[in-house]
């Protein structure tokens, strides 16, 4: 069980015993048990540290002086009278305590105090008229007696205030429920005291039932303490809506206030005096005014909150743009004014980097910085707003200048950008569109498409909308479901292979795997097409599978009789799956193919645009499959990217050397850097293979240069299984 709870059951028992033995409240018993509840919760504030710390340790100080003032009257009995000014001090100890916690929560605003001092003076009038009058009614008693219980009246009415402040802004738990209980003891323990002595039923001696109340306060108070919760207690105020008026508290109030009145001048009627219905006559009368105040504000605060919810419906909450939803409603009202509207979709390009390497809150400082420029390009009359993550629109009514906004805004953008103390550099793809569209919808898509052709241009451009790029769309989407539907049922794609030759002798040396794609309708769809439609789907992993399955099961007896290997291109997808180099290891068990017998080609680019983490877990799967007698070639090598670097670090076997290089391989300046290209392949002991070759001059030069291999036009063009085989056969027949 845990250690407050025991010390909860034990110090309650404790308690119990020690008012029935001592109902005077002193005693070497009383303050040992009060002392000991000191103890505990000392240990709790120094075991869990909770904060703000001054707050705990100022009600703990209310226990200790309680403690020390009764070990002082109990040891001198005499001192009893001056020392029940100890007693005194626990309220301010307590009181500064509570509203120090009740800051912490929730600031002290207005209309905070303004509840505060409602609570305050409805409890007072109560107080007045059956506790403060009568005492001060009562004769024989002393200036400093009167005094006291009036202090200890006053203090009670403070502190109870605040204490309804913090019991309803704590969020609910254990620690906090004990916290605001042992508050609560302290005060009705003090109020049943003060009634008791000024209706007569205690004099000078505490009953039982207030002895047990003040260890109650000590004990629980301590229990908070040593509750692990205690930690929490400030750190957090529960959730409430803080316009919300105590309708039903101000009526009770409100009613309240002369129904004491009338009581109060009841019970007085006989006695000729009136001065004692000042005081509540009074109170009623401040109790209104501030009643009025209070309602008048939260009237204020309702109407501003309602202003504030209607602003963030339509409002980006980040940036302050239009929303999404605002957007469509202000572009419909534009279209529906037949006057024509502007449209720019804007795209960060590379954002998502940005997330991923530094941060969603430097992401956030990034679009605070791009939503400012925004705003210094938008005129008077256009809509900025925010369409989600990265995506802003601008709806604007200058037609003729919307060209020129476009542009400002693709270069604005793409100035330097500071956060956190780094230069970041970023450019932006903008989609244009004017006209008068006949929906929403229509707009965004028209928008939408320019958008998509501005980041297939290249990016950090702006682009109109041409109604080409709907055509081209549909043609896209009809493909896409093409693909799905054939990759579903099998059917329409076919593995044709290119041979590679031996440019000294001609024969094939391998054969390269080529992914063939038919439409419905019978027409062949060129691999530049369907190839980067299959990526954007997702389709290209089960393809590439496939066809690797295909070539390694179709190559098994090329290798057995001919000793040929068979290359397949490998997507960027397939190389970021983890399950990637098991895959490709499960294919060549089930179809018998050696592994030196395969030959897995990857593109220069899909290793550009690849992190560091993403490189280096690529160059641990292709060392896996190397180890298997997997070779690993680089497609397109000197495409733009080239890096020596690559082919440093990882494990490369094929250097296949693009087309652009072939094709002006016979002029002489170009043939030197081929030769410097087929030199650096050798020096890393890499096999080099040209690609391309279509005319008997560049095979010559390849000769001459000594690239052993080539594939091109001018030597086979890809060809299905069995054309491949009876060529294989017919080589094998023909003379050396």
């Amino acid at each position: 069980m845990r250690i407050w709870l025991w010390f909860l059951a034990c110090a309650a028992v404790a308690s119990a015993a020690t008012a029935a033995a001592h109902p005077e409240g002193f005693g070497a018993v009383w303050v040992t048990v009060q002392a000991a509840c000191f103890v505990a919760a000392v240990i709790g504030l120094r075991r869990h540290r909770p904060g703000p710390a001054a707050v705990y340790w100022l009600l703990v100080a209310g226990v200790g002086t309680s403690t020390v003032t009764t070990a002082v009257m109990t040891a001198a009995p005499a001192l009893r009278p001056a020392g029940e000014a100890g007693y005194l001090l626990c309220y301010p100890l307590t009181g500064v305590a509570l509203w120090l916690l009740a800051r912490r929560l929730r600031p002290w605003s207005s209309t905070r105090l303004l509840d505060a001092a409602i609570a305050l003076i409805g409890m007072a009038q109560p107080a007045w008229a059956f506790v403060l009058y009568p005492l001060l009614s009562r004769s024989g008693l002393d200036q400093s007696t009167i005094v006291g219980v009036t202090g200890i009246a006053v203090c009670d009415l403070l502190v109870v205030s605040i204490l309804l402040r913090v019991a309803f802004a704590v969020r609910p738990g254990v620690a906090s429920g004990l916290l605001v209980a042992s508050t609560a003891a302290m005060l009705l323990t003090d109020a049943g005291y003060v009634i008791m002595y000024v209706w007569g039923r205690g004099g000078a001696v505490v009953s039982s039932v207030t002895s047990v109340g003040w260890l109650t306060w000590s004990f629980l108070l301590a229990a908070a303490c040593l509750h692990p919760g205690i930690r929490d207690v400030g750190e957090g105020a529960r959730t409430t809506d803080e316009s919300a008026t105590p309708i039903g508290g101000f009526i009770a109030l409100a009613v309240l206030g002369p129904a004491v009145l009338i009581a109060d001048i009841a019970l007085h009627r006989g006695t000729g005096a009136w001065s004692h219905a000042l005081v509540p006559a009074v109170l009623t009368a401040a109790l209104m005014v501030l009643m009025v105040l209070r309602l008048g504000g939260a009237l204020r605060e309702r109407t501003s909150l309602q202003r504030e919810l209607a602003f963030r419906a339509q409002h980006d909450a980040l940036t302050g743009l239009a929303n999404r939803e605002e957007f469509r409603t202000r572009l419909q009202a534009g279209i529906a004014a037949e006057a024509g509207i502007g449209l720019l979709i804007v795209d960060l390009d590379g954002f998502k980097d940005v997330n991923d390497t530094l941060g969603h809150p430097a992401g956030d400082e990034l679009l605070l910085q791009a939503t400012a420029r925004l705003r210094a390009i938008a005129g008077p009359g256009d809509l900025l707003a925010r369409l989600g993550g990265d995506e802003f629109a601008v709806v604007s009514p200058d037609l003729a200048g919307l060209d020129a906004l476009a542009a400002r805004c693709v270069a604005d953008l793409a100035c330097p950008y500071l956060v956190d103390g780094r230069e970041l550099r970023l450019t932006a793809s903008v989609g244009v569109y004017s006209g008068s569209p006949a929906s929403t919808g229509e707009a965004l898509q028209s928008a939408d498409l320019a958008l998509y052709a501005a980041k297939e241009a290249g990016r950090n451009r702006a682009e109109r909308y041409d109604p080409k790029l709907r055509a081209a769309h549909l043609a896209h989407a009809a493909l896409a479901d093409q693909l799905r539907a054939a990759v579903d049922g099998a059917a329409g794609f076919a593995v044709h292979y290119q041979p590679v030759v031996d440019v000294h002798t001609g024969r094939i040396a391998a054969v390269e795997a080529l992914l063939r794609f038919t439409a419905p309708d019978g027409s062949a769809v060129s691999p530049v097409r369907f190839v980067p439609v299959a990526e954007e789907t997702g389709l290209i992993c089960r393809l590439g599978a496939w066809v690797l399955e295909r070539a390694c099961a179709d190559a098994r007896a090329w290798h057995a009789a001919h000793g040929i290997s068979v290359t397949v291109n490998v997507s960027g997808r397939q190389l970021r799956d983890p399950s990637f180099a098991d895959d490709v290891l499960a294919t060549l068990k089930r179809t018998g193919l050696p592994g030196a017998a395969l030959v897995l080609e990857i593109t220069e680019t899909v290793l550009v645009t690849a992190t560091v983490e993403e490189t280096a877990a690529v160059s641990r799967r292709l060392a896996r499959l190397r180890a298997h007698g997997i070779r690993i070639a680089i497609d397109d090598f000197g495409t733009g990217y080239s890096s020596l670097a690559y082919l440093r670090t990882l494990p490369i076997d094929v250097l296949k050397i693009d087309r652009a290089f072939v094709a002006r391989v016979a002029d002489r300046q170009e043939k030197a850097l081929f030769r410097a290209v087929v030199e650096l392949a050798r020096s890393m002991y890499l096999q080099p293979v040209a690609e391309g070759v279509e005319t008997e001059q560049q095979a010559a030069a390849l000769r001459e240069l000594d690239c052993g291999h080539a594939q091109g036009f001018l030597f086979a063009r890809p060809m299905p299984a069995p054309a491949l085989q009876a060529v294989l056969t017919a080589q094998l027949t023909a003379a050396p």
